[in-house]
This record gives structure tokens, C-alpha cells and sequence, in this order.
């Protein structure tokens, strides 16, 4: 009886480590490959908010994608709707950024620029979209609907 109580806490034990190894695993994958476009977006968008650093969004499809779930949950087609006003791909996903509500620290963090680099870059679209110098740039593109 004692062997066999013997094997079976050496089984539990083998089968706690290999557990306990495959959550380490998962727990160090930041993002699991088989994750859909659209989740991935949702996760990114989080973290974003949550805990904004360098190298979240990696190419410019999961930037794509991220407009994409920014515009479903803000509304409208941002991109759309500033097409007309020759924005750069950097400009539009600073207002992306703008649009999710995004704060310049985090916006800078992300970019891996400065905070005064983030104002510099909000002070050119703000000059291309025509905006008067008491408009604030963040509550025209939080607001803006085309």
C-alpha cells in the first residue's frame, strides 16, 4: 500500500511541475500567435491604456487593425473622414491615438519619442486641419465625425 502511495505522489508531483512550467510559459508570451486580428487589436488597444510601452504594435497591419477597432469603438472612419487635410501615416495614427484617449506620455512611450516631441507633432496637424489657436486638438479629434 505504501508503494503505491509512493508512485502516486511521484505522478501528482512530475505532473505539478509540467503544469507548473506550461503556465510560466504562457505567462512570459506576451501576445499567443493564434490570437485573430481583432482580438489582438482589442489586446493591444488595453494595454495601451493600461500600460503603454514601446513595440505594442509592431507593423503597420496591427496598426491597420487597431484604426479599425478604434473606429468600432469611437465611431466613425477617422481616416476617412481626414483624408482631405494630406496627413502622413505618423499624423494619422497620432490622431488615432488622440481618438482612443490616449495621453501624450503614453503616445511618447509608444513611439519611443519625447512628450515635447508628441506636443511638437499635435502643433503640424493642428496647423493642417485649420484649427484656431483656442481649438484644443484632443477634444476636435475625440469629437470629430467627418
Amino acid at each position: 500500500m505504501e508503494t503505491y502511495n509512493d508512485n502516486r505522489n511521484a505522478g501528482m508531483l512530475f505532473r505539478n511541475k509540467q503544469q507548473t512550467k506550461l503556465q510560466k510559459g504562457h505567462q512570459n508570451t506576451s501576445v499567443p500567435a493564434e490570437y485573430p486580428p481583432f482580438l489582438l487589436s482589442v489586446e493591444q488597444l488595453l494595454r495601451l491604456h493600461q500600460n503603454p510601452s514601446y513595440g505594442i504594435i509592431r507593423n503597420e497591419t496591427e496598426w491597420a487593425n487597431l484604426f479599425t477597432v478604434i473606429d468600432m469603438f469611437y465611431g466613425g472612419c477617422l481616416s476617412e473622414s481626414l483624408s482631405s487635410y494630406g496627413l502622413s501615416m505618423q499624423e494619422l495614427k497620432l490622431c488615432y491615438l488622440i481618438r482612443a484617449r490616449i495621453g501624450n506620455k503614453a503616445i511618447a512611450l509608444l513611439c519611443n519619442i519625447t512628450s515635447r516631441s508628441v506636443v511638437k507633432a499635435k502643433q503640424r496637424i493642428k496647423g493642417k486641419l485649420a484649427l484656431t489657436a483656442t481649438d484644443v486638438l484632443d477634444r476636435y479629434i475625440q469629437h470629430y465625425w467627418g
